[in-house]
């Protein structure tokens, strides 16, 4: 979670006035999304709220965003759809067709409504010169797609075919992206290292990459399951998020009471 202090809202120029209006606004904002964290039922995947940048004065918003900071997950959708965690767990903020609104809930309902659906039927007759190992994984992940649970979401480890220690040929990635093809969902997770993680055109099946701070690949695979489990969040994690939201309003409070906003 990024740091909270009343330095997060330093950078944010606005005249005094203008900074204690949406410091006020800003605390009505967030006892909503910390009470529907503290009370919600994330035992499905709804929408617990949604609420549209319209709703806040845009003189406001700046600052609104310097408060829910960034998280750690971003996500892109075809090309109309952009998705990123706040650094309160379960708030999301959603862009759409250039639109913007916070969402809370588990996993935002646009990855979900976009997911591949097309089954893996590798033809195994004709095969390019120099392929060796990419038919066997092509099977491997067909049956994986056919036996794992691929209607629900789930917090356990996937269904991993590890390629980066795998005695692949060149020709052997390319015939297996091509046989795989693309999604429409591009995932990014920062951290001590960041994640890559891209649905394929088969369903069930992503493609994550794992690399350094110097971009050095350390872990290359597919897996097989309906989300990437690191994508989303847990119950625990929101009731985590109510947790922050509250520690972050505290803060805000005791600014505005001291003068400092």
């Amino acid at each position: 979670m990024a740091q909270i202090s009343s330095s997060r809202w330093a950078n944010v120029n606005l005249d005094r006035q203008t900074e204690h209006e949406a410091a006020i606004a800003t605390v009505k904002f967030l006892e909503k999304v910390r009470d529907t964290l503290s009370e919600g039922d994330f035992s499905t995947n709804k929408t617990l709220l949604t609420i549209p940048f319209r709703e806040f004065d845009p003189k406001h918003l700046d600052f609104v965003l310097a408060t829910v900071g960034s998280g750690e997950v971003r996500a892109t959708i075809g090309q109309s759809i952009r998705l990123e965690e706040t650094a309160i767990e379960g708030l999301w903020r959603v862009q759409e067709n250039g639109v913007d609104r916070f969402e809370i809930v588990t996993v935002p309902s646009d990855l979900l409504r976009n997911l591949s659906t097309t089954p893996l039927e590798p033809q195994l007759t004709e095969i390019p010169q120099g392929v060796f190992a990419a038919s066997a994984i092509l099977q491997e992940l067909s049956q994986a797609q056919r036996t794992e649970n691929l209607e629900k979401l789930s917090v356990e480890p996937p269904y991993t075919v590890e390629i980066s220690r795998q005695p692949l040929s060149p020709e052997d990635g390319s015939f297996l992206e091509t046989a795989l093809g693309k999604g429409v969902i591009d995932i990014s997770i920062s951290g001590f290292a960041s994640a890559h993680i891209q649905s394929t055109a088969m369903k069930g099946i992503w493609r994550n990459r794992i690399f350094n701070n110097a971009g050095k690949a350390l872990f290359d695979a597919y897996v097989v399951t309906m989300l990437p489990p690191e994508v989303g969040e847990s119950a625990e994690e929101m009731k985590l998020g109510a947790q922050h939201c509250e520690e972050i309003l505290q803060w805000l409070k005791e600014d505005i009471q001291s003068g400092s906003l």
